[in-house]
């Protein structure tokens, strides 16, 4: 066999004998303590999650109509279809 796979398997169970060290952060271990936005009011994570998901949604259909409108063409017609 290979000499350096007896080596490896050597440092790498020293590796693993080593204590674990504590992290140099430090959360709290509390309810919403690992999200970037407060969950607290209820009302104000509805209206900016409906905003931020709303904004991607809509998007793409912002983009037709714009794309349409450069083109002169209507983006929906009203009356009853063309023959």
């Amino acid at each position: 066999m290979n000499p350096s796979v007896f080596a490896r398997s050597a440092i790498r169970s020293r590796a693993l004998a080593r204590p674990i060290r504590e992290s140099v952060y430090h959360w709290e271990n509390v309810d919403g303590s690992h999200l970037p936005f407060s969950t607290k009011s209820k009302v104000g994570l509805a209206i900016k999650m409906t905003l931020y998901l709303g904004t991607g949604f809509s998007l793409p259909f912002i983009s037709a109509w714009w794309q349409f409108h450069k083109a002169g063409k209507p983006f929906f017609r009203t009356g009853p279809p063309p023959e």
